[in-house]
């Protein structure tokens, strides 16, 4: 009887992380950089059911059929889909130019183009949010105040804002000084990247998959136009489709709802009225 009861308590959980996990992304749509994340809902194993009472009849042991024990979401998986740009004039802005690269014609896979920042602890770690600005300390630093890493990954050092970068990551200051050029990454394994929250993501695949640098990667060697100098890319959320999305979470939250209820009115009359018989 309360098998059905399980099954709808376990939807409702499913939407309700579902739900969450659109609301983070409505609430980040207009952060540079973000990436949206997916949910998907999978259902429980399921249980074979089989008759019961081989003494009693000869239908005994032969197959009901299977039960569904419920679903659950799977935590958020990031798209790594390129948002628009957007022109910020900024000589500190930067957007990383995804749709530009080519396939690996041997894997035949897309790859993502990151760049790297240091914690405070020395540890690196891998943003897609390209607004930086030069610190007090005169050092180029993210949105978050962490360091953004060169190609020798070392901070990079840039006394003021007046520099420019080409499409390959080299700065050139002013005085026409080349001191050093940004550390751009390329993955083909983007899923491999979990969120670590403050723009950041830290890899979880092997040391082998990691992001490489892109200057290094033989199938890019005629591709130069790695990122855009006064841009920035803003989140690739979709505002109508996350807002039709949560409509129908919450549809489904709801339904799963009345089947409770209702469970819980049967209960009702069978504790208050077949019990009196």
């Amino acid at each position: 009887m309360f098998r059905g009861l399980y099954t709808a308590t376990s939807g409702m959980m499913a939407h309700n992380r579902k739900q969450q996990i659109l609301t983070n992304n409505l609430a980040n749509a207009n952060t540079p950089g973000f990436k949206g994340d997916q949910t998907v809902l999978r259902s429980f194993p399921d249980q074979l059911i089989k008759a019961m009472g081989a003494a009693k009849t000869p239908a005994a042991g032969h197959q009901v059929g299977h039960l569904s024990t419920g679903v659950y979401a799977q935590e958020g998986i990031p798209s790594f889909a390129q948002g628009a740009l957007k022109s910020t004039g900024n000589s500190t802005d930067f957007a990383l130019m995804d749709d530009l690269l080519p396939v690996n014609p041997v894997t035949q896979e897309w790859g993502s183009l990151v760049f790297a920042a240091a914690l405070p602890n020395g540890e690196v770690r891998y943003t897609k949010n390209g607004q930086f600005s030069v610190g007090a300390d005169g050092l180029l630093k993210t949105s978050e105040g962490y360091n953004v890493l060169g190609a020798d990954m070392s901070p990079i050092q840039a006394t003021d804002s007046n520099f420019t970068v080409e499409q390959n990551g080299r700065i050139t200051f002013a005085n026409g000084n080349e001191t050093n050029e940004l550390w751009i990454g390329h993955t083909e394994n983007p899923q491999q990247l979990v969120k670590e929250g403050h723009g950041l993501f830290r890899w979880e695949g092997t040391d082998a998959q990691a992001p490489q640098r892109a200057a290094d990667v033989p199938f890019l060697n005629n591709s130069s136009s790695f990122i855009q100098q006064g841009f920035i890319e803003s989140s690739n959320v979709d505002l109508t489709q996350t807002m039709t999305d949560m409509m129908n979470t919450y549809r489904g939250f709801e339904a799963n709802q009345k089947v409770i209820q209702a469970y819980d009115r049967s209960m009702e009359k069978a504790a208050n009225e077949i019990g009196r018989v």
